[in-house]
């Protein structure tokens, strides 16, 4: 587009935000402790209590309390049927994120089974 006595020259793009590093794809990162947290007891423990306990012990707490909404409504309208495979998935996927940590790499709040990008 051309003006009167010159050329138009559009501004310059914004800078990129400084400072922080940027988000994971599936939220906050649980970061691995010391010592690592055994991945076959954060399997049993999601199998037996409620698909939860397991997340809380690693540091996944949202996906914790969702687990065991979801267990608790699978329960009342289910009659146990949506609760028993919460409690597999949860110990599966619990065990697999626990040994990604034990691995020393960190995963994200909302990071399942083997998706850790």
């Amino acid at each position: 587009m051309d003006t009167p006595g010159g050329s138009y020259t559009p501004p310059p793009p914004p800078p990129p935000p400084t400072g922080g590093t940027p988000a994971a794809p599936g939220g906050d990162l649980v970061y691995p402790q010391q010592p690592p947290k055994d991945p076959v007891l954060i399997a049993v423990l999601n199998l037996i209590v409620a698909g939860c306990l397991g997340y809380f012990m690693i540091g996944q707490k949202m996906k914790g309390i969702v687990a065991v909404i979801a267990w608790v409504l699978g329960l009342f309208f289910t009659c146990g049927t949506v609760s028993g495979l919460v409690s597999i998935v949860a110990a599966i996927d619990g065990y697999l994120q626990a040994m990604q940590l034990k691995a020393n790499v960190p995963v994200a709040q909302w990071t399942f089974f083997n998706d850790h990008r």
